[in-house]
C-alpha cells in the first residue's frame, strides 16, 4: 500500500512537472530588420518605426539579435502606447537582448528603434506570443 502511494505521488509529481515544463510556447509573430549604413543630420532618419496591433492579456517576448554583417551598434527597442514607454529593453542604464511585455489593453503600439549611441547597426527584432 506504502509503495502504491509513493508510486501514485511520483506519478502526479512528475505529471506537474512536465505540465508546467510544457505549458509555456513562444508563437512566432513577426520580424523587423533595421538597418542603419550612414547616420545622418536628421535623427528620425536614424529610427525605425511601425506600429502594431497587440492584444489584451497576452504576453509578447520580443529578442534582438545585434551585429549583422559586423555592424557594431545594438538596437534599442521602444514599444509606446501614445507618448508613453510601456516597454523597452535598455533600462536603468541595463541593455536586454530579451524582453516581455504584458499588454494591458488591446491596440495599436508604436515600436521605435534606433541603435545605443548613434552608432551604425543592423538588427533583427523578432516578435513572439508567449502561450
Amino acid at each position: 500500500m506504502k509503495k502504491a502511494r509513493f508510486a501514485l505521488f511520483g506519478l502526479f509529481l512528475l505529471m506537474s512537472l512536465s505540465n508546467s515544463l510544457f505549458a509555456q510556447k513562444d508563437i512566432f509573430i513577426k520580424e523587423f530588420q533595421f538597418q542603419l549604413k550612414k547616420i545622418s543630420d536628421n535623427q528620425y532618419e536614424n529610427e525605425y518605426f511601425l506600429t502594431i496591433t497587440l492584444n489584451k492579456n497576452s504576453l509578447y517576448k520580443f529578442t534582438v539579435l545585434n551585429h549583422i554583417g559586423d555592424f557594431p551598434g545594438n538596437a534599442v527597442v521602444n514599444i509606446l502606447d501614445g507618448d508613453k514607454v510601456v516597454a523597452a529593453n535598455f533600462v536603468g542604464g541595463k541593455y536586454y537582448e530579451k524582453f516581455m511585455f504584458k499588454c494591458t489593453k488591446t491596440g495599436f503600439y508604436d515600436i521605435l528603434i534606433h541603435f545605443e549611441d548613434n552608432k551604425l547597426g543592423s538588427s533583427l527584432i523578432k516578435l513572439f506570443l508567449v502561450h
